[in-house]
């Protein structure tokens, strides 16, 4: 337990330096959109502490979220399925998500996220947080 959250400092302080590197490069009028706030019936706080906040996500066969955004996080597929997801600028991406498989991913605009598949869709997010000295 004490080398993983030495590894989620270095990760946070690495996330947290990259996203001020690459603040000026973005847009001013992104927005931040929590997803508890807007898709409460799929995202479940199962823990929060100044440095991450784990959710429990869960998406029905036929089920869309609605419009939310990211901080940098890791993602743990509990059981998978066909993802179908919406970004802000028009593009869609289709995403198998396998079982057992954990990735990184770094902030994410504004999207939403159907299942297309059949089976539902359960994804263990640790986003983490930008600690301040």
């Amino acid at each position: 337990m004490k080398y993983l959250s030495i590894a989620i400092l270095i990760v946070c302080i690495f996330s947290c330096n990259q996203n001020a590197n690459t603040s000026s490069t973005k847009n001013s009028t992104q927005v931040n959109i929590d997803v508890l706030k807007a898709s409460p019936d799929n995202f479940k706080l199962l823990f929060e502490n100044e440095n991450v906040r784990v959710l429990d996500y869960t998406l029905k066969p036929g089920e869309k979220d609605r419009p939310h955004t990211h901080p940098a996080k890791s993602s743990y597929v509990a059981s998978g399925g066909k993802l179908k997801v919406y970004l802000d600028n028009g593009e869609i991406i289709m995403a198998d998500e396998i079982a057992g498989t954990a990735s990184w991913m770094n902030s994410v605009g504004k999207h939403y996220v159907e299942n297309v598949g059949n089976s539902e869709v359960k994804i263990i997010l640790t986003e983490v947080k930008c600690v301040q000295r």
